[in-house]
């Protein structure tokens, strides 16, 4: 019965998630006009950074609050460097070039 429990909470947890993905990329496209399909990267480096942190100053709270300013960095980073060129661009450009950020923050090793 546990275990049954464990898992709805696991299925209700990541639909969560996917629920907050798709919500952050129908109103980016929608409000921006913008293509924004690598939106899950800064996801998944604001996560990393999270457990990194935590690890590195053995406190969740602490990491947790680190990781949070350090991924608005980036995401700023990200927003000046790449996404400002892209706004006047087709959908294509628009596609191409995030995808591309995407895969440079997949293959950083810090």
């Amino acid at each position: 019965m546990l275990l049954l429990l464990e898992q709805c909470l696991n299925g209700l947890q990541f639909g969560l998630l996917l629920f907050l993905l798709a919500a952050g990329l129908t109103l980016v496209f929608g409000i921006m006009d913008l293509v924004n399909l690598a939106h899950g990267s800064l996801y998944m480096m604001g996560a990393y950074l999270a457990a990194t942190l935590s690890a590195w100053t053995g406190s969740f709270l602490l990491g947790a609050l680190l990781a949070l300013g350090a991924t608005l960095l980036l995401g700023m980073a990200v927003e000046i460097v790449v996404m400002r060129r892209l706004y006047d661009r087709g959908h294509l450009d628009q596609i191409l070039g995030r995808s591309g950020s995407s895969c440079f923050s997949m293959s950083w090793r810090g």
